[in-house]
This record gives C-alpha cells, structure tokens and sequence, in this order.
C-alpha cells in the first residue's frame, strides 16, 4: 500500500499500550501512593495517556523519522542511522514526559495541601522540579532496554521472518 504507516502505526499501538499502561499506573499509584486508596483524579489519567502516548509515538513512529533525518545530518548510513533513533528517541521523550508522570502522582497524593487548602500551581512545580531528575533516570532505564533494544532487535526480528515469508510464498 502506498499509504504512510505513520497514523495506523501510532493509533493502533497507542490504542493498546496507553489504555493497558494507564490501568498499570492507576494501580500502582493505589497500591503504593500515599495514605488510603481514594478516587483517581480524572486529569490524572489524561496526563498519564498523554505521558503514554508520547511514549509510544518516540518508540514506534518517530524513529524512522529521525533516523532519515540523522542519516542525513551526520552522514550516517540509514540502518545505523535508524537503529541510533530507536534507541535514543525514546530515552529522550521521557524528559519532555516526566513532568506529566510526576504532575499526575502528585494529583494523586496530594489533592489538597496539609492544612487543607488547595495546592497552588507553584507547589505542585516545586514538587515536580524536586523528583524530576531521579524521576527521569528511571523512566529512562525503563524505556531503554523495552523500547530502546528491543526496538532494534524487533526490527531485525521482523525483517528475518518477513524474508522467510517471502522465500516460503514466492
């Protein structure tokens, strides 16, 4: 087909993996937030599904991208180009991710102050700039080895079997 797998690819897996990932983290957040399981925010889940998406549009889709433009850039040929973007792309999403992850948590835990008030946006970004960094290495030793390599090696996996097919039905 002569169609840009570029949309399918993004909505199939992120219809998937978003939905799936952002039941995980609901999870997690009861089972290991702060104080008695209560009500998850609404905006919560929007930030974590935006989180999510981003994720899988740096894992699936924008790698082939930014491997023709590396390709370019850096006078690289294009598998190791393309094979530089998978693993690096993902990674790199999670910092532009993070703050959604940590302001989603911080939802969560904190939906009013100590004293009962309402948290002011200045304290949730104090929050967020506190647990960034930590927050963003380990979202990062996540993504890599799933995403990262294993998006190499799916890549490589997938070419051998298709080629197989191809040998098989021809």
């Amino acid at each position: 087909s002569n169609t840009s797998p570029l949309y399918p690819k993004f909505f199939g897996s992120a219809a998937a993996n978003v939905t799936l990932s952002v039941l995980k983290d609901k999870a997690y957040a009861r089972l290991f937030g702060v104080g008695a399981p209560k009500p998850f925010p609404k905006l919560s889940y929007g930030l974590f599904a935006t989180r999510d998406s981003m994720t899988v549009l740096a894992s699936f889709t924008l790698p082939k991208y930014v491997g023709k433009s590396l390709a370019v850039a850096c006078d690289m040929d294009s598998s190791s180009a393309e094979n530089m973007a998978q693993l690096i792309t993902p990674c790199a999403m999670q910092l532009f991710s993070c703050p959604l992850h940590l302001h989603g948590l911080d939802l969560y835990n904190r939906p009013v102050a100590t004293d009962g008030s309402a948290l002011t946006t200045a304290n949730r970004m104090q929050f967020i700039r506190q647990e960034y960094w930590k927050t963003a290495a380990a979202r990062i030793a996540r993504i890599f080895p799933a995403f990262g390599i294993g998006g190499v090696v799916n890549k490589y996996v997938r070419m051998y079997g298709n080629n197989i097919l191809r040998e098989q039905y021809q």
